[in-house]
């Protein structure tokens, strides 16, 4: 049962790696995303506990509908893809090997395996042998399918970045949150709400939701593309590459003018 806890997220994050043929992400930096992942989890545990108990206290029991979305879209989605957005952006935004599109993806994916590898240990360990296997396998692909939303989001935030595009980077940094989260919701709703009318809904949703993914996926693959930075306001240790040629030739002027003056 253990074993099932690691192998699923773990071969799914190494065949994302693996499809990253263009300019491949070092294990290192993968493995620190992994470990964020695994400390979102933990957050998350104590984050989820003290809002449901603020929700159940606060909650009068005149609708259940609405409890069960404020856990589904506050509660859960928000709570988790909201964590692994910040530890994402905080070990890669100003990452030296972020430099191609494709690469946000990796990133992504592998937050989120992280996440779910520590989620199904701490199932594992609260339910022991009364949890059913599928329990363990369904999540990590779903979440995966969500990370890659995330992914796409967060590289076109990136690019517009590069560019200097603050306001485009600033709408896709939000719907890097915004789009998981409600995706995510909707998928908690659906579970939570045990209808038969509902999980049927709920099977066309997940599969809807794949095929967009997987179309996400290799779409970004095929269209990987270099992220070139500027040359203005870099600081050391930033690991943004200085065109030094430019550099040189400003040099070379800025001599010239100077001989001329005098």
């Amino acid at each position: 049962m253990l074993a099932l806890a690691f192998i699923p997220g773990l071969v799914l994050l190494f065949a994302v790696w693996k499809f990253d043929t263009v300019e491949k992400e070092s294990p290192i930096l993968l493995l620190k995303l992994f470990g964020a992942g695994v400390a979102v989890m933990l957050i998350d545990i104590i984050l989820r506990t003290l809002g449901l108990r603020l929700l159940e206290a606060a909650y009068s029991g005149n609708s259940i509908l609405l409890f069960t979305f404020l856990d589904a879209f506050i509660f859960t989605a928000l709570i988790e893809e909201g964590g692994r957005f910040l530890a994402l952006k905080l070990l890669t935004w100003k990452d030296k090997e972020f430099n191609y599109t494709f690469d946000a993806i990796v990133y992504s994916v592998s937050v989120s395996v992280g996440f779910l590898v520590a989620e199904n240990i701490v199932y594992i360990i609260k339910y022991g042998s009364a949890i059913r296997p599928v329990s363990l396998i369904l999540p990590v692909f779903s979440q995966v399918i969500i990370s890659v939303f995330m992914g796409y989001y967060y590289g076109l935030a990136k690019v517009a970045d590069s560019k200097k595009e603050d306001q485009n980077r600033k709408i896709y940094l939000a719907e890097a949150v915004i789009v998981p989260t409600v995706i995510h919701g909707i998928y908690e709703m659906c579970i939570k709400t045990q209808r038969v009318s509902v999980l049927i809904v709920f099977a066309v949703y997940v599969l809807i939701m794949t095929v967009i993914a997987v179309t996400i996926f290799f779409n970004s693959r095929k269209q990987d593309a270099e992220i070139v930075w500027g040359t203005t306001d870099i600081k050391e240790g930033d690991g943004f590459e200085i065109n030094v040629t430019d550099l040189l030739h400003k040099s070379d002027i800025a001599g010239k003018e100077a001989d001329n003056e005098g």
